[in-house]
């Protein structure tokens, strides 16, 4: 299960996600994090059936989680299916089907937005 985290300025300081780990035993995998002296975010993997024991310990103030659902949103009437982004993603979200048209496993998204840059018609946006 994919948990988005987001930090505000009291967030920031501290372990949040290490400290987490330690109390939970749950072991995570850090997919992708953004973070300044401010604000920041990251997106974890953790195994579904740990997942609620592993966001109870990261509960602390300035520290917020959502399981990350569609991350990448498809629009099927302006997509020409090219192909482009399954050459594109080192994470294997797009391939086609036996009739050869994009299909999209946003479970695999790490929020790069590399698809999104160079979809040529615009139909790839990102959910954050």
């Amino acid at each position: 299960m994919k948990l988005m985290v987001t930090f505000d300025r009291e967030g920031v300081l501290e372990a949040n996600i290490a400290n987490a780990i330690l109390k939970s035993g749950v072991p995570v995998n850090v997919e992708r994090a953004q973070i300044d002296g401010d604000d920041g975010w990251t997106l974890l993997d953790v195994a579904d059936d740990k997942a609620e024991k592993f966001i109870a310990a990261l509960r602390h103030p300035g520290v917020t989680v959502r399981i990350q659902k569609d991350a990448v949103s498809h629009n099927i009437t302006e997509c020409v299916d090219c192909g482009l982004c399954i050459s594109i993603c080192q994470k294997q979200v797009f391939s086609f089907n036996d009739s050869w048209q994009l299909q999209v496993n946003s479970e695999r998204c790490v929020l790069c937005g590399r698809c999104v840059m160079y979809c040529p018609q615009r139909a790839l946006t990102l959910q954050q």
